[in-house]
């Protein structure tokens, strides 16, 4: 892995890590939305201070560069992370079904009840 690559990571990780632990003092974002991203932020300040680990799991892997290591990885997190968003979206989807139909029960027992 190249000097500009790793020092490309280190920066955008750190970056990535402070202006996310910002937006959490701000209470701009959940506690467990913002583990995932301190967690992708450390995972890749760590493969950017060690590119040896890259090495090392890329070769067990039989993938042929640690870059694309890091970026399968990085790939792999989003998808994690948009399979887990998709998941909360049904759920919030439910919900608002659920409030709107008993909104609308109720609305319909208080216009029953006026006449």
């Amino acid at each position: 892995m190249s000097i500009a690559l790793r020092l490309l990571l280190l920066i955008a990780s750190i970056f990535t890590f402070l202006y996310i632990v910002r937006k959490l003092r701000k209470s701009q974002l959940q506690v467990m939305d913002t583990v995932f991203w301190i967690v992708l932020a450390t995972i890749l300040i760590v493969l950017s201070i060690f590119p040896q680990i890259a090495y090392w799991i890329a070769n067990i892997l039989g993938i042929q560069s640690p870059v694309n290591f890091i970026f399968l990885l990085i790939i792999f997190m989003v998808m994690i992370r948009n399979f887990l968003l998709t998941i909360k979206v049904s759920q919030l989807e439910d919900k608002l079904k659920t409030l709107v139909e008993e909104l609308a029960i109720r609305e319909n027992a208080s216009r029953k009840k006026d006449m």
